[in-house]
């Protein structure tokens, strides 16, 4: 509902020379959590006598990113994709496959991957190791791959056949990482915590 009284803004319009509608702001409070926005509406201009209703045009605040990520995942790590989650938010497709790579990574080391292996020797060394299967090494890969995309400006830009991190490759990444971090951490703990075994008796003093 309106709370304050609206501000009038025209929308000048170059080929007829003068406003072609008008943009009205109002503060307005929620019903519900009674908590405020600043919305606007656009005002058609009545031209030929043709009256149009008030068009939805914007509000703010706009919303807060989705950001959550699973409670097993260590916190550091947890940070990191967090941060990929709100560059998603904002469309900034190159810094959010960059912040899964950096993610992914970190995971890598807390595995106690060797430091000093690059990102593929990393996560090959998970693989040998049987701290992941052959199918999560391949999404690491991929995020590998992704990330690198994002970090580095193509060699021609205008060759057709270069991979443009749009918000399709950004959201497959983001599938990859989620899927990654579900069975290398969440997976593992949740087996760990519900084994369904009868506790061992307790023993007797001799």
């Amino acid at each position: 509902m309106p709370v304050t009284n609206s501000h009038a803004e025209g929308v000048f319009s170059a080929a007829r020379g003068s406003n072609e509608a008008i943009k009205l702001w109002t503060v307005m409070q929620c019903q519900g959590c009674h908590g405020y926005i600043l919305g606007c509406s656009i005002r058609p201009g009545n031209f030929g006598n043709n009256p149009q209703p008030d068009q939805y045009y914007a509000h703010y605040p706009i919303g807060r990113p989705k950001d959550e990520v699973a409670d097993e995942i260590p916190p550091h790590i947890a940070a990191d994709f967090r941060e990929a989650l709100r560059c998603r938010f904002v469309d900034a497709h190159n810094a959010t496959v960059e912040m899964c790579r950096r993610a992914v990574q970190a995971a890598c080391l807390e595995k106690k991957a060797p430091s000093d292996l690059k990102l593929t020797g990393q996560i090959n060394w998970l693989a040998d190791q049987n701290i992941i299967t052959t199918p999560l090494k391949e999404m690491a890969h991929r995020i590998r791959l992704g990330g690198n995309l994002g970090a580095h400006p193509p060699d021609d830009p205008e060759d057709e056949d270069v991979i443009i991190i749009d918000a399709d490759y950004a959201d497959a990444v983001i599938g990859f990482t989620t899927d990654f971090f579900q069975h290398v951490y969440v997976l593992q703990e949740r087996l760990s915590r519900y084994t369904f075994k009868k506790a061992a008796p307790p023993k007797t003093a001799a």
